[in-house]
């Protein structure tokens, strides 16, 4: 079991039946784990068509065989699901401390199913799995559920769990981990795993573990490439991006994008923000930042303590942030300018346990409903105002008024309010911070997204910011560049790596380091292979789950309006230039001009 945990669990909440078997090592060897794991068991045994939110959809919980070892930067652990928000395959991954102590307390893959008539939450140690009763914690916060479990079971467990939002079944609700007095903060977001477990009555997974041990192939040679990641990240400081991410942490990308052109301000009018000075990320680390804080076993520290130290209504508030895309979404898209404001919102949705990216959007998306004449609502609300953004937060949350519908993700409220011309979603996942009218390279990204509008699958911004790639371009070797670290992050995403050691792990050391882990002698082609295989699965899920093909686009809007700059240029995009690389993808891949795979997958 070299680079594994040895164990894979499948639990019915309906029957309140565990069962516990080993881990079968020659599915993990074609799959490794994580995405390429989470595809195949999505895939072979949930049918696509079913509700999200029945008791029929699996959430299966999964690690990498880098996971819990000392390889920097792996303390990662993915859910998978028929995400509620989209319809389509739901992909979520979480940092912290729990992933390691998911391998630590002997699991490779845990298989929920079915749901509780009452709340329960999961008890797993090395040598016991319990369902136990979660009345008590059922309508508690986050940071108010790990207190209460740390409380009841010590401070050496590490806990993933649902707030009120995924309890009531927002579908942009999280899974979170590590809030309150830990600092180890996580959150598995965008696509609606609190909501799926929510639907379960599933309240928290709860991990114990004795001892902090993986068995791995080749002890020494992993020790040795640890010691190179280091090595590598730290000479090269600009390039790994250790530099500005344990100075600044994301909100450095305020800066870059904004200075890019590409930060989106005023849900998606313009491309840059008149209120820069009011964001900029010298001010939230001289003003707010008082530590820094790390996932289990990286250098990077990206995580920023904040603290609210100023004598006003805000004074207290202490939070793990903010990260780039909250401060996008509440600072750039709903223009708030006050970075107090937005540490505030950030802890409520930590509290709540509901997705930044999507609430921030949602709230952006009404007021300029409401701005545009579009909608109404029973009291005056209005951009840059956090008076207004609390309280369609609050509605939010309450599943009140117009909150119910904003609940449902912006998708469903777009077609069900008439505003589908206005709404910025692909296949119902809003957008992240990174206008796609200047990156183009993030335009092919999100239209052709295996889980919709996000912004980690490539990553294409990234590139785009260093000129690697070039952001106006969209000819064929900049799809083919995009196909080629899509395949990379595929296996990065199984292993499971942190997209931001991207700089550092590439194919020769990410292969590398599976071989020191694993000991099964893996060759590039092969992996090569089986990445696109597993882009392949995936697409089948979509397509066999009611995607179309026509869906691999951006919204209307961005094809008739141009991104507006300060000085009152615009950038642009044209269906023209989107289609040209939507197609080259789909040739690279494999499939057909219309986006269909040319054989079907047997598994």
């Amino acid at each position: 079991m070299r680079g594994y945990g040895g164990k894979f669990v499948k639990i019915d909440l309906t029957k309140s039946k565990v069962l516990v078997e080993d881990t079968p090592m020659d599915l993990m060897k074609s799959f490794i784990g994580g995405k390429w794991l989470g595809a195949y068991i999505l895939y072979k045994y949930l049918d696509p068509k079913i509700s999200p939110l029945s008791p029929g959809n699996i959430l299966f919980v999964t690690s990498g065989p880098a996971t819990g070892t000392p390889i920097p930067m792996s303390s990662k652990i993915s859910f998978f699901f028929k995400s509620p928000l989209t319809g389509i395959f739901g992909e979520s991954t979480m940092g912290g401390n729990f992933p390691a102590a998911f391998k630590w307390v002997g699991l490779d893959g845990l298989m929920i199913t079915g749901r509780s008539e009452k709340p329960v939450y999961l008890y797993i140690t090395p040598d016991e799995i319990e369902i136990r009763d979660a009345d008590h914690l059922w309508g508690l916060d986050t940071e108010k559920t790990e207190e209460v479990l740390i409380s009841d079971l010590g401070r050496e467990i590490e806990i993933a769990e649902i707030g009120p939002a995924g309890e009531k079944l927002i579908r942009f609700a999280s899974i979170s981990h590590g809030h309150g007095s830990r600092m180890r903060e996580s959150k598995a977001g965008r696509v609606g795993g609190g909501a799926v477990m929510g639907s379960k009555n599933l309240k928290a997974i709860v991990l114990h573990p004795h001892e902090k041990k993986v068995d791995v192939y080749d002890v020494d040679r992993v020790k040795e490439l640890s010691r190179e990641f280091i090595s590598r990240a730290v000479k090269e400081p600009s390039k790994s991006g250790i530099k500005g991410y344990r100075e600044y942490g994301t909100p450095i990308t305020v800066a870059i994008a904004h200075g890019d052109s590409a930060f989106p301000n005023h849900f998606w009018e313009n491309v840059e923000t008149p209120y820069y000075e009011d964001l900029d990320p010298d001010l939230l680390k001289e003003k707010y930042y008082k530590k820094r804080l790390s996932c289990w076993n990286c250098p990077y520290s990206c995580g920023k303590y904040s603290i609210v130290e100023e004598d006003d209504i805000f004074k207290g508030i202490e939070v793990k942030g903010p990260e780039y895309e909250t401060i996008f979404s509440f600072g750039g898209n709903a223009d708030l300018t006050d970075y107090k404001a937005i540490i505030s919102l950030n802890l409520l949705c930590d509290r709540y346990g509901v997705d930044t990216i999507d609430m921030g959007n949602i709230i952006a998306f009404t007021l300029y409903a409401v701005e545009k004449g579009r909608i109404k609502l029973d009291r005056p609300v209005k951009f840059g105002d956090y008076e207004s953004i609390l309280y369609l937060f609050q509605l939010t949350m309450e599943r009140r008024g117009i909150g119910d519908v904003m609940a449902e993700g912006m998708k469903i409220m777009a077609k069900r309010l008439g505003l589908e011309d206005i709404a910025i979603h692909v296949k119902g996942l809003t957008l992240a911070g990174y206008d796609p009218r200047r990156l183009k390279g993030m335009a092919l990204s999100y239209a052709i997204g295996t889980r919709g509008g996000g912004h980690l699958r490539t990553t294409s911004y990234a590139y785009e910011f260093k000129r690697i790639i070039k952001p106006e371009d969209t000819g064929p070797e900049k799809v083919k560049f995009l196909v080629d670290i899509e395949d990379l992050f595929s296996l990065h995403d199984s292993m499971i790596f942190c997209r931001f050691a991207r700089f550092v792990y590439d194919w020769e050391f990410t292969i590398e380091i599976l071989n020191a882990l694993t000991g099964f002698n893996y060759e590039y082609k092969w992996l090569k292979e089986q990445a696109n295989y597993v882009r392949t699965i995936i697409r089948w899920f979509n397509l066999n789950a009611g995607m179309k093909p026509e869906e691999d686009t951006l919204p209307p809007r961005f094809f008739k309006e141009g991104g507006r700059k300060l000085d009152g240029t615009e950038v642009r995009i044209t269906r023209e230039e989107l289609r040209s690389m939507v197609k080259e993808y789909y040739r690279l891949r494999g499939w057909d001009e219309d986006g269909y795979p040319r054989e079907r997958i047997m598994l």
